[in-house]
């Protein structure tokens, strides 16, 4: 890599990073030292091990407040524009596509929490259980996500899927009707808006509440 390569890519590395900063609502320095001791980690088995890397100046306890409290909720009145700051700094960081279109992933995925016994909205949720002869059920949350998908990459290699939104389905909804509000909300986005966008999903999408919207 070139000066000047490397001089460009510092900079846009400085730009993602101060949007990233402004669209934190709390424990900024902290969410910004956790994800640098992260991205060095080369030791690290469990999150609780990155509060001892020498990029995170802070104890473990600051490292699980600000994993809890780093999202803006949705009484901020600045929730809208958070979001979209968030969603734009996690957006940079999907690699150039050659393709003519845009390639995303949307998928619903279980959470149990059959112990939580306070938890707020629980419900029963489809969980493969390998005990043959057992129901393929537990309860807890489902969460809809939606990924873009990167081109391959010159060593035969896929890179990571960079994932661009996770919510919790209520238990009233489905996880297709969620899918839905997500997938407006990027493809309506001007980082995505000038592209074809292509979708990948499973059978359980090919119903007509999720089609025909």
């Amino acid at each position: 890599m070139t000066k000047n390569e490397t001089a460009t890519s510092v900079e846009e590395f400085l730009v993602w990073r101060s949007n990233l900063f402004q669209g934190l609502k709390a424990r900024k320095e902290t969410i910004i030292e956790l994800l640098d001791a992260l991205s060095s980690n080369q030791q690290a088995h469990s999150v609780v091990e990155l509060s001892l890397n020498p990029l995170f100046r802070r104890d473990y306890n600051s490292l699980y407040r600000g994993i809890q409290e780093f999202l803006p909720t949705q009484t901020d009145p600045n929730y809208e524009q958070r979001i979209e700051t968030l969603f734009s700094a996690v957006s940079r960081t999907i690699p150039p596509t050659s393709k003519h279109y845009n390639l995303f992933g949307i998928d619903t995925t279980p959470c149990p929490r059959r112990f939580a016994e306070t938890l707020a909205d629980k419900t029963f949720i489809h969980y493969p259980n390998p005990i043959k002869g057992n129901k393929p059920i537990n309860i807890g949350h489902c969460y809809s996500v939606v990924c873009a998908l990167p081109d391959q990459i010159d060593t035969e290699k896929v890179p990571w899927a960079v994932p661009l939104s996770g919510e919790r389905v209520p238990s009233k909804h489905k996880g297709v009707n969620q899918g839905n509000q997500q997938l407006k909300k990027i493809w309506q986005s001007s980082l995505f808006s000038d592209k074809l966008s292509v979708l990948v999903a499973d059978s359980d999408y090919s119903q007509k509440d999720f089609i025909g919207e």
